[in-house]
């Protein structure tokens, strides 16, 4: 079983989901499964846009869509379309950093001269926390980016918001008495 692919029921669930048509000329304009499947391989293998295979499309092609349907909301909605049928036994919470390279300093800034609203400036630099909910299988549920000098605990009642799970998991990081018992309420 090759794991940087969909299996057909997978794509079935999801292609509703992804912009662009089934009709052109030739055929369907582009290969929305083979984008996904790009981006399926970026994730697990954690390598750069130019290492993708060419199998799976031109990087720099793959990279526009990418950051296009980021634009579009086009993956938050295909993220949603997933955590509808999520295996609620458990739900599972965490967050890590990730650090930006030092070349980054020098990234775009919003209006006004401030950087990103989910990039924080500490004595490590520019970096940025991911808080993920993920259910029994540990597909992701909810993602949530903060400036990287935030708790873990500062995001918790948001990423439990709207989830009714057999049980919540999550490190010592959310050990509070706040959020144990909206967890005990809902």
């Amino acid at each position: 079983m090759n794991c940087d692919t969909l299996r057909d029921d997978q794509w079935e669930r999801i292609k509703g989901f992804v912009p662009g048509g089934t009709k052109g000329k030739r055929g369907p304009r582009t290969n929305n499964r083979r984008f996904l499947d790009a981006l399926l391989w970026m994730a697990r293998s954690g390598g750069r846009w130019r290492d993708l295979p060419e199998r799976l499309g031109n990087y720099q092609s793959v990279k526009r869509r990418y950051y296009r349907w980021i634009e579009m909301g086009v993956l938050d909605d295909v993220l949603a379309a997933v955590s509808r049928q999520a295996d609620m036994e458990w739900l599972m919470i965490d967050s890590t950093i990730v650090r930006a390279h030092q070349h980054a300093a020098g990234a775009r800034k919003e209006k006004g001269g401030r950087m990103p609203r989910a990039w924080g400036r500490s004595r490590g630099g520019l970096s940025t926390k991911i808080h993920a909910a993920g259910d029994a299988l540990g597909n992701p549920l909810r993602l949530i980016g903060t400036p990287g000098q935030r708790n873990d605990i500062a995001f918790a009642h948001e990423l439990v918001d709207g989830f009714n799970a057999g049980a919540i998991i999550g490190d010592k990081g959310y050990d509070a008495d706040h959020l144990c018992e909206e967890i005990a309420e809902t």
